[in-house]
Formats: C-alpha cells, structure tokens, sequence
C-alpha cells in the first residue's frame, strides 16, 4: 500500500509502480487545485476531504482498488488478495483513465493510468471525472453504498438479486450523472 500521510482536505500525489514519470507527477501536482477548486465551486458543498491521487500502470489498478476498498470495506486481505476477485469499477484495466475508490481511515484515492493520460487534456478530463467521482462519494450514504457493493462483489456479504440490481443501479445512474458534469464542466478547464 501506498504510504500516505493525509490530513483532512489534504491533497497528496504519489507515484506507484516502477518506471511513472517525474513529469507526470508534477503535471499532476499542478493541475490537481485548479481542478479540484472547478469542481468544488460547481457543487458549493462540502470539502471534498483527503484525497491521494496515485499515479500507476494499468496492470497495478485493480490490485490497488481491491486493496483500498477491502480494508475500507473490512474485507479480509486474504479474499481482496485473490488472483480472481474483479470489481465493476475497473472493468478493464488497460482501458481505465481514472478509477476513484474509498480507502481506510475515510480516505479515497484517485487511480490514474499514467500510460492513458499522455497529453495536457487528457490529464486535466481524468482529474475532472476523478473529483466529480470524489463528490459522489462524500455524499451521504454514498460511501456505506460502495462499502455494501465491494463486500458483495468480494462475496464477504453477498447482497439479494433485487438489492444487487438497485445498488447496481444506483451505481450507473452516479457513473452517467459524473459524465454529464464531467463534459459541461469540461468547457470551464
């Protein structure tokens, strides 16, 4: 796991995996207030409390979402360590941007696919869906909803038919809601 340092409203960036660029981090590293403050302004709520974005590889996103939402989600590293446990959130990894998932102690991290964000735009559009995503998820009850689909997909409490369908639901209503704020607040960057 990342060692991370966070204090409330803190923003932090890390590099994980071997070879991600300098470069990439401090594009992030300058990019990230400007982004977080558009998106903040748009929704006047909330701080939108600590976030650790980490810069990866696709290959290490989904081990670092099982391992963030597990103890988050009080899962047992045995079963989030297992070769087989995929989650919806990344479907695919090597065709993921950004992947916004709750860590432990209240925290959420914000994955970023350094391979997929080459340039300046793209960069900046990731960021923007990941502090919407961070939004979404600060949200009341958001973050026990995550916790409840992560130990079902986890198969630690597995959830009924009808509740699986109604999170999951709710699940891409959030995903088209972060992508209709993600492209008008796009025009603003």
């Amino acid at each position: 796991m990342p060692a991370t340092k966070n204090k409330p409203s803190q923003l932090s960036v890390l590099r994980y995996g071997a070879f991600v660029s300098r470069t990439a981090e401090q594009r992030v590293t300058s990019y990230a207030p400007t982004v977080r403050n558009l998106v903040h302004d748009h929704f006047g709520r909330r701080p939108l409390g600590s976030v650790t974005i980490i810069l990866t590889k696709p290959r290490l996103l989904l081990p670092l979402a099982n391992e963030a939402q597990g103890e988050a989600a009080g899962v047992p590293e045995n079963t989030w360590k297992s070769v087989g446990v995929q989650q919806s959130i990344i479907d695919k990894p090597h065709t993921v941007r950004v992947a916004t998932v709750i860590a432990p102690k209240g925290a959420m991290w914000m994955l970023i696919s350094v391979p997929k964000v080459r340039d300046s735009k793209q960069l900046k559009l990731s960021l923007l869906r990941g502090f919407v995503e961070v939004d979404q998820l600060i949200r009341s009850g958001a973050r026990e909803n995550r916790v409840t689909w992560v130990r079902h997909e986890m198969n630690v409490n597995p959830l009924s038919k009808r509740q699986a369908n109604k999170l999951k639901a709710q699940i891409l209503a959030d995903e088209a809601e972060a992508e209709r704020i993600t492209a008008d607040l796009a025009r603003r960057l």
